[in-house]
């Protein structure tokens, strides 16, 4: 099992501190970073893969500081940013090809291994087709195909199912538990049905800070009894439904035209 570890880890920007004291392990499994927009999620993200630089703090994979390890650290990760770049005249083989080479995998395997994660999201068929011709949810799986080519050690993901419809994000569940036996995953995200039936660990993060860290079932046994649902056919209308408030205004607007 591989341990890539955060330890006080804090990040400021100018006098706004966007991460203050933050530690986790993650370990090899499914790892959910859960909060609000904001809550540093992506701060986290960007400051173990090494995409910005940290203001204090330690990362360490299996007990070597990551930095120090610099390209080492580097082949073993991969990461999906929230937004993509691509380059809409190459089709998505060129694309993965380019990602290949950029990865370093052997020149021998590239052509299996592109076919390999393309047939995983469901783009085998496109395989020749420009990405500008794309949609939303097949540049976001296209994206997915590109993170776990070459089958990296961790795999880092930035709002993996923004774009997918409910078939496509159950399927990138389905590809998630198919790999987390041999990788760290690490996901973002602040919906809680991406995460919730897959995770091993789940992290949730308020204000740049850890609120909760622990497995899912012990997190929902702390709630157990403070939750309740509403059977729909006894709810009803609340008087405000059609009011928004105006705060630039400071008064209510009947939004009814």
């Amino acid at each position: 099992m591989h341990i890539l570890e955060v330890k006080n880890l804090s990040k400021r920007y100018g006098k706004k501190q966007a991460l203050s004291g933050v530690n986790i392990t993650f370990k090899t499994g499914i790892n959910a970073l859960l909060g609000a927009n904001g809550a540093g999620k992506t701060t986290i993200m960007n400051c173990i893969s090494g995409v910005i630089k940290k203001s204090g703090g330690e990362v360490e994979y299996d007990g070597e500081d990551v930095f120090k390890m610099g390209e080492r650290y580097r082949e073993k990760l991969s990461f999906q940013f929230q937004s993509q770049p691509f380059y809409p005249s190459y089709t998505a083989y060129e694309f993965l090809k380019l990602a290949a080479i950029l990865k370093g995998i052997d020149k021998q395997n590239t052509d299996s291994e592109i076919r390999r994660v393309l047939s995983l999201v469901n783009l085998s068929e496109n395989i020749n087709d420009k990405i500008k011709s794309f949609s939303g949810g097949m540049r976001q799986r296209l994206a997915i195909a590109q993170t776990i080519l070459g089958s990296p050690e961790i795999l880092i993901f930035d709002e993996p199912s923004a774009g997918l419809d409910p078939f496509e994000r159950e399927q990138f569940k389905r590809i998630m538990v198919s790999l987390k036996e041999c990788c760290i995953i690490i996901i973002s995200t602040h919906i809680v049905s991406d995460i919730d039936t897959i995770t091993d660990e789940l992290i949730i993060l308020d204000k740049g800070s850890v609120t909760a860290n622990d497995k899912p079932e012990n997190l929902y046994s702390k709630i157990d009894g403070l939750v309740w649902q509403i059977p729909s056919e006894e709810r009803e209308l609340l008087p405000f439904e059609k009011l928004y408030f105006d705060l630039r205004a400071g008064r209510k607007r009947d939004s009814r035209r």
